[in-house]
């Protein structure tokens, strides 16, 4: 197993574990959890897990086992036996996919993160006896970094709660909603009344818009060039020779060529009179209105085109 270190507490020989994996993680994977989980540099190590204690070799720049040698008195058989004994429930058969992670019951209370301090194909038959300190146990293929603990069950963190414990701020268009423990995003024409989401629609003829988000209404940018621009673009898909055809069976060619010759004029008059700077239109606008019998031909048309 490949065991992926915060190098800094490993040099102090404590053990946060940020990932670990049968093959190498590859650099954008890696990138990711280091930023997830807030470490600048990692050491990686190689084996069947970390070692319980450890100290830092800067030489090859690893991990290695601390053992401390003290006498031992003389065993009996069932001592040796007792002594042989392993740490970890291997009753358990091991999934390839999860780990269990241990992480310091301490500062997860207090700080509601994960500080990782061991990660194991295994669970252990007495964490707390391991480590000398109280531990949570978590089976997974990760642990969040932001926990919530329920019944000495670890789950990530809930967005309300991370904002409620100030590890992480609300964005522009984020509102909470204490009432019901929850992140809403709001989107323009929305905002919260009585802890419920409004929606407020914009009108249809409101082309060019801005949503108020303080006064919660719509502000209609819209200008004369906005709508003859719309108006033109909107029947310019009708100007081909086929559909021109069928206008003059229908009687409507004089009427739509005129409206679009109309129409092509005033963009070329307002756009100049903008380029400008004309704070105000020098001329009275009067967009040409098509007829109703126009108005069914195009809808017919827009079924053909789909």
């Amino acid at each position: 197993m490949y065991f992926y270190l915060d190098k800094d507490l490993a040099k102090q020989s404590v053990a946060k574990c940020i990932a670990a994996s049968e093959k190498m993680i590859d650099e954008i994977e890696l990138e990711k959890r280091k930023e997830y989980f807030q470490v600048k540099e990692v050491l990686i190590f190689e084996g069947n897990d970390i070692p319980h204690k450890f100290i830092y070799n800067e030489d090859l720049d690893t991990i290695e086992e601390f053992v401390e040698v003290t006498e031992q008195p003389a065993l009996f058989v069932e001592d040796r036996a007792l002594q042989a004994e392993s740490d970890f429930d291997e009753s358990v058969e091991i999934d390839p996919g999860k780990q269990y992670f241990y992480i310091d019951k301490e500062y997860a209370d207090k700080y509601f993160k994960s500080q990782i301090i061991a990660v194991f194909e295994q669970p252990l038959k007495k964490p707390a006896e391991y480590f000398q300190k109280e531990v949570y146990q978590h089976y997974g293929k990760d642990i969040p970094y932001y926990i919530t603990v329920e019944d000495n069950t670890i789950r990530e963190a809930t967005e309300y709660e991370k904002y409620k414990r100030s590890q992480r701020a609300l964005e522009e268009n984020e509102v909470a909603i204490d009432s019901k423990k929850i992140i809403v995003s709001l989107l323009d024409g929305q905002y919260v009344e009585a802890d419920e989401v409004v929606t407020v629609p914009c009108p249809a003829e409101y082309l060019v818009k801005e949503w108020d988000k303080d006064k919660h209404i719509w502000i209609d940018l819209t200008t004369d060039l906005d709508r003859v621009r719309a108006q033109y673009n909107e029947y310019n898909s009708m100007n081909d020779s086929i559909t021109l055809i069928e206008l003059e069976e229908q009687g409507l060619k004089t009427e739509y060529i005129a409206m679009m010759k109309e129409l092509r004029r005033l963009i070329v008059e307002l756009e100049t009179q903008r380029q400008g700077g004309f704070i105000a239109y020098t001329i009275e606008i009067v967009i040409p209105v098509p007829s109703e019998k126009l108005k069914q031909f195009k809808a017919r048309f827009e079924k053909i085109g789909g």
